[in-house]
């Protein structure tokens, strides 16, 4: 072969290298960070060819991230030799990329980036870009076409949140790596190349309803969760709910796309688990690939799906500690989300019994607690002491309060509620009034605090047959007497 064809080949192969080092693109992010996230590809100086993918934002949302990438080496570089291309030399350090089976090569040129061509009967296939001013992205777009199975590869891992994953040692090459996440790139490795990575995983949101932050037992808590899919998500979440003992798991009550004024999503299309503690619902990862659809037309490139869901306020609230539920995102098999948690908190109302006079507290009165003057069933906790509102078809229940001489606790109430009162329904033994109008309970900042229901000792009335009768016999007896007299007296002038 003439001189001027062999440095015609030189030449072309140092443009082929050329073209698909511009390509070194980090498809992880789409440009230099920003709101779709961002990324960047460095080369070592090291002779010894690696990957090294270094996560570098997850923004506080990530409790557990142990992304899985694989790398598939697509074509084989050789450096610094002098390969024999139809019988020329390649001398002077040229950089030049090939493949070396038949289904490989009908892979790479199907792809429609790549140009093949084979070094007479062997196993070699001299390979160059189709446009040398492909992209990266464009590069990488044309190898996720291929069957990626017939090429090396391997998989590595990250072990801990805003970790790095490393390859190892590796064949000097043209690289596509592939990330549990949804995003990939293509690399070329003639030395270590690292890669700082930012992945947009899904989020999540969770909050209870502002009218239901407060709430009485047997109240009806409506809960919002908020998912926000990424264009480049491909795999199923699964959301785990926990609720405290004082919450209980009723309904998902709808599923939107595209937040609360979006389309919604029919039951069929997810699926609901109650647990013990709550409920795990699963979006399979094709209603996740619509999700993350859509959200290409969205300038933020995040598709918001709403979710409602309702839960009960059950006879276990407490009003020492809010009641707590709390969800996690997992996203595939890789990364969870730290909990994302709402409360609700319920409230208790003390009432002490006593003498006007004395302060001393008082037994045997009774007591209604009215709503809206309306007596409420409770459950007796502990006689004369503690009451709380009872569940709605609770078994058990009373609607009279007795005292025993201590101060009485009633709890489960909602703070927000200005129609509570007490109605004496009896009075103290030992000549006490009733009281005639209930007590109203009004909440105090953000407590009902506690009372006291004064009673006073009433007029004492004479008994029947007493010594306070005697005159009113006498009296009468008198009267009857005169009466007599004067009808005698009238009969005897008229005869």
């Amino acid at each position: 072969m003439n001189e001027g064809m062999l440095t015609m080949k030189k030449l072309f192969a140092l443009m082929l290298a050329l073209a698909l080092m511009v390509t070194v693109v980090c498809a992880f992010a789409e440009g230099d960070g920003g709101d779709t996230g961002g990324g960047q590809t460095t080369t070592g100086t090291t002779s010894t060819p690696s990957i090294t993918i270094k996560t570098t934002s997850k923004d506080g949302e990530a409790a557990v991230d142990t992304t899985q990438y694989t790398y598939y080496r697509i074509l084989e570089a050789d450096i610094g030799t002098d390969p024999q291309i139809n019988d020329v030399y390649q001398s002077g350090g040229a950089v030049s990329y090939h493949t070396d089976s038949q289904a490989k090569a009908t892979a790479l040129e199907n792809s429609g980036v790549f140009k093949v061509t084979r070094v007479g009967n062997s196993d070699r296939w001299y390979v160059e870009l189709l446009n040398p001013d492909a992209t990266g992205a464009q590069v990488a777009a044309g190898i996720a076409t291929m069957d990626l199975s017939i090429f090396p590869s391997a998989t590595f891992s990250q072990t801990e949140v805003a970790g790095t994953a490393t390859s190892g040692p590796i064949a000097p090459g043209y690289y596509y790596v592939t990330s549990t996440a949804g995003k990939n790139v293509a690399v070329q490795t003639l030395t270590a190349v690292e890669i700082n990575e930012k992945n947009e995983f899904p989020t999540i949101t969770k909050e209870v309803d502002e009218d239901d932050e407060d709430a009485q037992i047997g109240d009806e808590i409506t809960f919002t969760i908020k998912v926000k899919v990424p264009s480049t998500a491909n795999d199923k979440i699964v959301l785990k709910d926990t609720m405290s003992a004082g919450l209980s798991f009723k309904s998902i009550d709808s599923m939107k796309m595209g937040g609360s004024n979006g389309t919604d999503v029919g039951a069929s299309n997810y699926t609901v688990a109650t647990t013990t503690d709550g409920f795990t619902l699963t979006l399979p990862a094709a209603l996740v690939a619509d999700a993350a659809a859509a959200a290409e037309n969205e300038s933020t490139k995040v598709t918001e799906i709403e979710i409602i869901c309702t839960a009960v306020l059950d006879g276990d609230a407490q009003t020492a500690n809010p009641e707590t539920n709390s969800v996690t995102l997992d996203y595939g098999e890789h990364y969870t989300t730290k909990p994302k948690t709402a409360e609700v908190k319920t409230y208790d109302f003390k009432f002490n019994k006593i003498d006007g006079n004395t302060k001393d507290q008082l037994a045997g009165a009774e007591f209604q607690f009215l709503l809206s003057g309306s007596p409420m069933k409770l459950i007796e906790v502990e006689a004369g002491k503690e009451y709380r509102i009872a569940m709605p078809d609770e078994a058990g229940t009373t609607e009279t309060i007795t005292t025993i001489g201590e101060t009485v606790r009633i709890y489960g109430l909602d703070i927000d509620v200005q129609a509570y009162s007490l109605q004496e329904t009896k009075a103290p033994t030992g000549g006490y009034k009733i009281l005639k109008d209930a007590v109203p309970v009004k909440a105090s900042g953000d407590s009902f605090g506690e009372i006291d229901v004064e009673n006073n000792e009433g007029t004492v009335l004479p008994s029947t047959g007493g010594s306070g009768t005697t005159i009113f016999y006498v009296i009468g007896g008198l009267l009857i007497i005169g009466a007599g007299i004067v009808l005698v007296a009238r009969r005897k002038v008229h005869e």
